[in-house]
């Protein structure tokens, strides 16, 4: 985590906070409660980013929003992660092919990040956004976790002890190498999914405050096993499903990202269901061996 004293973490907050909310514009005021500073040290802040057009001022208004110059930092990026672009174009295919919302996320500073987005939803269930931040609380992430160290699930898992409990704990627990033999995560809708994830994505006017944490925790506390990770798909003919995730592999055979399909009809039989799980799968492995990646060993 960067140091929150430090003037250039406070820097990387404003970019954060505002790549999440692309196409919103906030007042000093605003940005200034989000990533915590007073009103005269945001001011100071802002004047200079968006001197360099970092930030974008509506004069009238008196406003901020993403600057120009992030487009060409932006691009350069992804010039050199050019995965980025393998995952758009291949998720471009898998959308229609799907009829589904498709994507692409991140882990990073302890957060899920959506990287792109293609096609759309059938539903109103998953919808996403680029630059969207999800905090990686269980069961958020699972892909990201399963096929990672020793001690990063051993972690990842005690996060949840405070909220969930011990039976969903060991489900949890047991679905990890699941997933890892299958190749993908799954999950079922459900009253709770809905609700926990639309409590984690925040919206402009929140901030991550005890408030915040508290009602995230209660909500994931009461999600079922089968929307914490689906064992049998016959469970999910009635509800429907809420996410399939598959992970693409870095060359050092670390999970680089995630692509998540979302937004499926509702009335999906057992069949339709493992179709789009294993045309998620060939979408990830193509991406993986565009990349140059290594699937790790299981």
């Amino acid at each position: 985590m960067p140091d929150p004293s430090n003037p250039t973490a406070r820097v990387m907050d404003v970019l954060k906070f505002l790549a999440a909310h692309p196409t919103e514009t906030f007042t000093l005021a605003e940005i200034a409660r989000h990533v915590g500073l007073s009103n005269g040290s945001a001011h100071r802040l802002l004047t200079t980013m968006a001197a360099g057009q970092f930030l974008s001022r509506n004069e009238k208004h008196r406003t901020y929003s993403l600057g120009i110059a992030l487009v060409a930092i932006g691009q350069a990026a992804i010039a050199k992660h050019q995965g980025i672009e393998i995952a758009r174009r291949e998720l471009a295919r898998l959308a229609v092919d799907l009829r589904a919302q498709c994507s692409a996320n991140c882990v990073a500073e302890g957060d899920i990040v959506v990287l792109v987005k293609e096609g759309s939803a059938q539903s109103h269930l998953g919808l996403t956004r680029v630059g969207e931040r999800r905090p990686l609380v269980p069961p958020v992430g699972l892909c990201h976790i399963a096929w990672g160290s020793n001690a990063l699930i051993e972690d990842y898992l005690g996060k949840a002890e405070p909220f969930m409990a011990a039976p969903l704990r060991d489900h949890l627990r047991a679905a990890l190498p699941l997933i890892r033999e299958r190749g993908y995560a799954i999950c079922a809708n459900g009253p709770g999914a809905a609700a926990s994830r639309q409590a984690l994505v925040m919206a402009s006017d929140q901030v991550r405050d005890a408030a915040y944490w508290a009602r995230v925790h209660a909500l994931v506390g009461e999600l079922s096993a089968d929307e914490i990770q689906l064992i049998d798909f016959a469970a999910a003919e009635g509800p429907g499903i809420s996410y399939i995730a598959a992970p693409v592999f870095s060359p050092a055979a670390t999970v680089a990202f995630q692509l998540v399909a979302t937004g499926f009809p509702t009335d999906m039989n057992v069949r339709e269901i493992e179709a789009c799980a294993r045309r998620l799968c060939a979408t990830a492995a193509i991406v993986t061996a565009e990349m140059h990646g290594r699937v790790p060993a299981v």
